[in-house]
C-alpha cells in the first residue's frame, strides 16, 4: 500500500480551494478533487510502504518540533506531461524546506521506498487543482481558474499521513503553535 505524508492548511485556505476545486470540477474535464475525499494539501512525501506504527509515532514528534507557519499561493503551474496537473505553487520558504527535509531524514530507512518527485532537490512543493487532465483541455481549466485568482494565504497547522487509492486518513497531528485538528 502506498502512504502519502501531507501538510494541511487553515480552514479558511482549505475552504478557498475547495471552491475552486468545486468550480473546476463543474468543468468535468479530468478528476474531481472534491470528490476524491481529499482535503487541500502540500504532499511532503509519497511512499510504496512504510511501517505504518512507527511512522505514525515519527510523525507525532516531529509536529511537535516544527511551528505552524505561513505560505502564500500566488502562482498556478502545471506539470503537462504528468497525467495533465494543474497546480497552486506557494512561496519557497525556508520553514517549507526545512520541514520537507527534517521528513525526509526522520523516515530515513524507508528511503528506498520514497517517490522520486517527492524526494529533497527534486521535489516541486504544490497543491493541487486538477489531474488527469488532457493536454488539449488544460486552457479551459486556466481560464476557469484564472478568472478570480487571488493569491491564497495559508497557515500550515498539521502534518498528516494518508493511504492511497483510496484515500483513507490514518493520523494527523498539529504543529506546535496550532489548534488541534477537528
Amino acid at each position: 500500500m502506498s502512504y502519502a505524508v501531507n501538510l494541511y492548511f487553515n480552514e479558511e485556505a482549505e475552504q478557498s480551494i475547495i471552491k475552486l476545486w468545486e468550480s473546476l470540477a463543474l468543468l468535468n474535464l479530468g478528476k474531481c478533487m472534491s470528490c476524491t475525499n481529499g482535503r487541500p494539501h502540500i504532499t511532503l512525501a509519497i511512499y510504496h510502504d512504510l511501517d505504518l506504527t512507527k511512522a505514525q509515532g515519527i510523525l507525532e514528534t516531529l509536529a511537535q518540533a516544527v511551528p505552524s507557519f505561513e505560505l502564500v499561493f500566488l502562482q498556478v503551474g502545471i506539470f503537462p506531461l504528468h497525467k495533465g496537473t494543474i497546480f497552486l505553487t506557494p512561496n519557497l520558504t525556508h520553514d517549507l524546506f526545512r520541514v520537507h527535509g527534517m521528513l525526509h531524514a526522520a523516515l530515513a530507512a524507508w528511503q528506498e521506498q520514497g517517490w522520486d518527485y517527492y524526494k529533497p532537490q527534486i521535489w516541486h512543493p504544490h497543491c493541487t487543482l486538477s489531474m488527469e487532465t488532457a493536454v488539449e483541455e488544460i486552457p479551459k481549466v486556466l481560464e476557469e481558474i484564472l478568472k478570480d485568482f487571488r493569491s491564497i494565504e495559508v497557515t500550515i497547522e498539521s502534518i498528516g499521513i494518508v493511504s492511497l487509492d483510496p484515500i483513507e486518513y490514518l493520523g494527523e497531528f498539529p504543529l506546535s503553535g496550532s489548534p488541534s485538528p477537528a
